[in-house]
């Protein structure tokens, strides 16, 4: 294989309780807008969370973030 990878933890969670470094990891990126910036002030979800939001429903379709569905948490590190 090109990678070998090691399963560190394995766990389950609510779709949109993924945290600011789990939505990082998944490989979104942050840009701030004005909608993103009101509802962290607000203090609704992160920047990182509303990119993961919008990753989720362009793969899931409209509305599938806001079934919060259960989800599996696999995190894995790269062996050399």
């Amino acid at each position: 294989s090109r990678i070998t990878l090691e399963i560190v933890s394995v766990r389950v969670e609510r779709l949109q309780e993924i945290s600011d470094a789990d939505a990082l990891s998944e490989g979104v990126s942050v840009k701030i807008d004005a909608v993103a910036a009101s509802a962290f002030i607000r203090g609704e979800q992160s920047p990182a969370q509303l990119e993961y939001w919008a990753l989720w429903e362009s793969i899931n379709g409209k509305g599938s973030w806001d079934a919060n569905p259960w989800v599996w948490v696999i995190e894995f590190q790269r062996l050399l």
